[in-house]
């Protein structure tokens, strides 16, 4: 099955520490949803990233091919269903393929929160790594973390 990462799950480290045999198939983009940062997270000090629809803004991302044991342990890590809920999307690849992928979608984002230095290093990392474009890389440079 294929996963959409676009938080802390595009960084190759973050996701194989949780799902060692995950494959990378692509950088990818969502279109039609915009990133957010809600929440406190007591790992990571901030704001989390969850997809909200928004029509015309665009996500990018990360498509891993995962098993369905791996999405179990995903599960637990996102804490699906009371914090993250599963949502069948489709994101479009550089050469123009659409690919059917699940994400993880806040279930009740609230009020947005800055995320913290750490979490947002990791996502520019993630992205870095995966050659997204890089006035998206710079869009996440601007985020202005907590302290």
């Amino acid at each position: 099955m294929f996963y959409f990462a676009y938080g802390s799950n595009m960084e190759r480290f973050q996701l194989k520490r949780l799902c060692p045999k995950a494959k990378f198939v692509a950088a990818t983009t969502l279109s039609d949803y915009e990133l957010g940062f809600f929440g406190n997270s007591p790992m990571w000090g901030g704001g989390i990233a969850s997809i909200r629809e928004r029509p015309g803004k665009t996500v990018e991302g990360v498509v891993w091919e995962i098993s369905e044991a791996d999405r179990k342990v995903l599960d637990e890590y996102e804490g699906y269903p009371a914090l993250y809920l599963h949502k069948e999307i489709q994101v479009r690849n550089r050469a123009g393929k659409m690919i059917a992928a699940f994400a993880y979608i806040m279930a009740d984002p609230g009020h947005e929160v800055s995320p913290s230095k750490r979490y947002k290093q990791l996502l520019i990392s993630g992205a870095e790594e995966h050659g997204l474009s890089d006035e998206y890389i710079e869009a996440l440079e601007a985020i202005r973390p907590l302290t």
